[in-house]
């Protein structure tokens, strides 16, 4: 879908999804950075609108990721099964390239590592009226500037912007739901919402 969608708009792929039609598999945007010479590598990104219409997006385990660019993601209206959302962004003496946007209605079920995840973003990202439930934990996250894991980033959270609120900015997170079928987890506030 991301191949045949169009522009529109802002927006250079405006993808508009099907009700009731499962689609499989994950969009990276942008960048990645690479951890031996910390540079960024791969295209640039692209202004994206995911319209779902109450589509079924089953991302097998991976993700849709807006990484290392100064481009807008904004998604709604979708179901989310077995993989996550993430915005990525670096403020470096090399680099300044931090995404922006929205995730707004949409429906998050057994996310891999977390629902949504906000790594050196923040001023300018809006996630409203989402829902997540059963954030699987798939072990440590690694760390974007050298690949290795790290225990100070535990995965099987709901929600998960950037600690670093304060050089990123701010997102404004209104109207969240998130819930673990498991009473051991679900009356753990770190597993809803947890800024690393």
């Amino acid at each position: 879908m991301y191949d045949l969608a169009q522009p529109q708009d802002e927006f250079q792929k405006y993808i508009n999804l099907e009700t009731g039609v499962t689609y499989t598999g994950g969009l990276l945007i942008g960048k990645t950075l690479n951890p031996i010479n910390h540079l960024l590598q791969g295209n640039e990104g692209l202004n994206v609108k995911i319209v779902g219409n109450g589509a079924i997006l089953d991302l097998e385990g991976s993700q849709i990721c807006i990484s290392y660019c100064n481009n807008i993601l904004e998604i709604e209206d979708c179901i989310i099964l077995n993989g996550n959302i993430r915005f990525r962004g670096i403020n470096s003496d090399t680099a300044t390239q931090i995404p922006t946007g929205n995730v707004k209605y949409v429906t998050f079920y057994k996310p891999h590592d977390y629902a949504i995840r906000l790594q050196g973003t923040g001023g300018g990202i809006v996630l409203d009226r989402n829902l997540a439930v059963d954030a699987i934990n798939t072990g440590f996250d690694f760390l974007f500037i050298n690949g290795t894991a790290n225990s100070w980033l535990p995965t099987g959270i709901n929600f998960a912007p950037s600690i670093q609120a304060g050089f990123y900015g701010t997102p404004e997170i209104t109207n969240n739901w998130s819930y673990f079928s498991k009473e051991s987890e679900n009356i753990d506030p770190l597993k809803h919402f947890t800024f690393l």
